[in-house]
């Protein structure tokens, strides 16, 4: 009995893998004209399983090119299928994987012996054009993850070894590009997926780049990751000293959570390691000025223009330091009782010579940039708090007339 038993298993096995051969050869007749895609889909997938013809090549390809015509078939028929087209796509990029690593498997004697290299090749490099396409064609529909699925598999394909030694589209990075913006709009892919593509991209050589530093800082404090997201900012500019967006988020970052000193001290490594940028002394006196340490922000102000004379931003700081610090003052002099006006009186007094240091600076930053309404506003203000009318309105035809 069971003997019986081991032979019959024996050949329902060798009847079973017969199937599977005979699968191959149906699914390959199904594949010529006139196709019948469908039939070819039900032979193929239980092959693509089975022991018997599983590890075999022929199976891969034979797959590939089924749901390779099964995409063109929804393609150029017109039909409304968004989830078909993206399921073939991707099935058949990852079966022409497939076939290919058992392609160049060694055979029973020991060689390899490719037998569908260039079929694979072709069929990859045409499955590239469509996966681009397809992918444009759910992002335009706001189907982020089908976009981000398609253009990630678009790029496995460059860099599968089926074509090692083929150069690069030359529009892989702008794609790559593409799929972390459709990541991002995502709201299951932005919070980890476009993080890591984000890392990655940030040191390809794209004109888009830099924008992963800033696209980076705002996802990790979106995560509640402060640390990495400060570090990101720092990463940034110390590649690109000069990226003023950077140094902002890094110092209203500090601004904001009150680490006014923690600011000071990062811009003060800065400017021992590149004394020269006058940014960093501009964005040093920025800092101390919304601390209100007012002589630590002019001293860093004037160190800005020692690097560079006509450096607008230092002058018209310096101008602002003068205004907040008497508007200080005249808030502090309005604090005083109504019966003491001779001390009110000197208070005012007090007041408007801080704005009078204002002009000189505000009128230098003038000078450089006569168009700049924030500054121009800064000065009417001044004329306006030193009773020069005339001054005031011939500032504010200026602006008008911006």
């Amino acid at each position: 009995m069971k003997k019986y038993s081991i032979a019959a298993a024996m050949v329902a096995l060798s009847m079973s893998a017969f199937a599977q051969k005979a699968n191959l050869k149906a699914t390959d007749n199904a594949l010529y004209e006139p196709m019948d895609l469908a039939e070819a889909k039900k032979n193929i997938e239980p092959a693509m399983t089975h022991p018997e013809t599983a590890n075999q090549a022929k199976t891969f390809n034979l797959a590939g090119k089924t749901y390779f015509l099964t995409y063109e078939d929804i393609a150029k028929n017109g039909k409304k299928d968004p989830q078909g087209v993206k399921d073939n796509l991707l099935k058949a990029t990852d079966a022409y994987f497939k076939a290919w690593d058992l392609d160049q498997k060694p055979n029973e004697k020991g060689k390899v012996k490719p037998t569908y290299t260039k079929e694979i090749k072709s069929k990859l490099s045409k499955l590239q054009e469509y996966l681009i396409g397809e992918g444009n064609n759910c992002y335009t529909s706001q189907d982020y993850k089908g976009a981000v699925a398609l253009w990630t598999k678009y790029m496995e394909i460059p860099n599968s070894p089926a074509m090692a030694g083929t150069p690069k589209d030359s529009i892989y990075n702008d794609i790559y590009f593409f799929t972390i913006n459709a990541a991002l709009l995502d709201e299951d892919l932005k919070k980890k997926e476009a993080i890591t593509m984000m890392e990655d991209f940030k040191n390809v050589d794209h004109k888009e780049a830099s924008k992963m530093y800033d696209w980076l800082y705002q996802s990790y404090i979106a995560n509640g990751d402060t640390v990495k997201a400060v570090n990101t900012l720092k990463e940034g500019i110390a590649k690109d000293p000069n990226n003023k967006f950077l140094f902002g988020s890094l110092i209203n970052y500090y601004i904001s959570t009150k680490k006014v000193d923690e600011a000071v001290k990062y811009l003060d490594e800065a400017i021992a390691k590149n004394p020269k940028e006058v940014q960093y002394h501009v964005v040093k006196g920025n800092s101390l000025m919304q601390a209100k340490e007012y002589d630590k922000a002019i001293s860093a102000f004037n160190s800005a223009l020692t690097v560079d004379a006509n450096n607008f931003e230092a002058y018209s700081g310096i101008g602002a330091v003068y205004m907040m610090k008497g508007q200080d003052l005249y808030n502090e002099a309005g604090k005083i009782p109504v019966k003491q006006k001779a001390k009110y009186d000197a208070a005012v007094k007090t007041a408007k010579a801080e704005f009078q240091k204002a002009v000189e600076p505000l009128e230098k930053a003038r000078a450089i940039d006569a168009k700049n309404i924030g500054n121009l506003q800064m000065l009417r203000s001044v004329y306006m708090q030193l009773n020069q009318g005339a001054k005031a309105d011939a500032i504010q035809k200026e602006i008008s007339n911006l």
